[in-house]
């Protein structure tokens, strides 16, 4: 008895990457990656990532290529990066859900509650400063505490900045900002900070080592032309307070590689 075309149908499923769990045939990015996983580079900042739920349904969403090329591999909440690590010695963490709030992760709620930690939203806000002026006092605030552990046993780690950021619609992102300040949870002496590519683009053209590269992640449209996906803007910011440009160039090697396949 033949098998029927449903049967034969059913057999031809596409075989998924086990690295990268995008189609092999089609769509598999992993010749894209790094030869070295990228969070190796991070030494002066640790990055949270507050996502929204409906972003786990999104098959074009960018924070997975984030993770990829930072890790060599996806994440899960079962499975991150400092999952034998203390307190802050970890480079992303993800948090999912409308708020950070007191089911959180640890490590993160002890971070955002300690005064002497360095904390630097990037989000629009009526009071967030621009991005070079609010890394500038990040980093200064960085020298003093350090300068004022001078005493403590050599051996320490460098102090870090810890850089959030939001990953959902424009819309569910601010209602997730606003959450999380109402409910006491951001630091009082956060840093916010805002990121316009054109601006910036325009004001760096003389510093070769600041020029903004506009936009490239075409696969969702967004709300203008000044809104970067979140991959984008957290690989152009962590590679500014590392000073090392192979961070955001390794991020985007991957992301246009997405682009041209999709």
């Amino acid at each position: 008895m033949k098998p029927s075309s449903k049967d034969t149908t059913q057999k031809k499923k596409r075989v998924i990457c086990d690295r990268c769990k995008f189609p092999k045939q089609k769509a598999c990015i992993c010749k894209a990656l790094p030869d070295t996983p990228l969070s190796t580079l991070f030494q002066r900042c640790r990055i949270i990532v507050l996502q929204h739920p409906h972003e786990l349904r999104r098959k074009n969403r960018s924070l997975p290529l984030v993770e990829l090329a930072l890790f060599g591999k996806h994440l899960n909440q079962t499975e991150l990066p400092s999952s034998t690590a203390s307190d802050g010695d970890f480079v992303m963490k993800t948090i999912v859900g409308r708020r950070i709030g007191d089911t959180s992760d640890d490590a993160v709620l002890k971070l955002l509650s300690d005064p002497n930690e360095v904390v630097v939203l990037v989000f629009p806000h009526p009071n967030a400063m621009d991005l070079e002026d609010g890394l500038a006092l990040a980093e200064s605030k960085i020298k003093g505490k350090s300068q004022n552990q001078q005493g403590d046993f050599d051996g320490n780690e460098p102090d870090k900045m810890t850089l959030i950021f939001i990953d959902a619609s424009w819309k569910h992102a601010k209602e997730m900002d606003n959450k999380t300040g109402a409910s006491g949870i951001w630091p009082k002496n956060m840093i916010r900070v805002q990121l316009t590519p054109s601006s910036s683009s325009a004001c760096n053209q003389e510093d070769t080592s600041n020029d903004f590269i506009q936009r490239r992640f075409q696969i969702r449209a967004p709300p203008s032309p000044d809104h970067l996906s979140t991959a984008e803007c957290l690989a152009w910011i962590a590679s500014r307070v590392e000073g090392n440009k192979d961070i955001y160039e390794g991020v985007m090697k991957v992301l246009d590689y997405m682009v041209e396949l999709w």
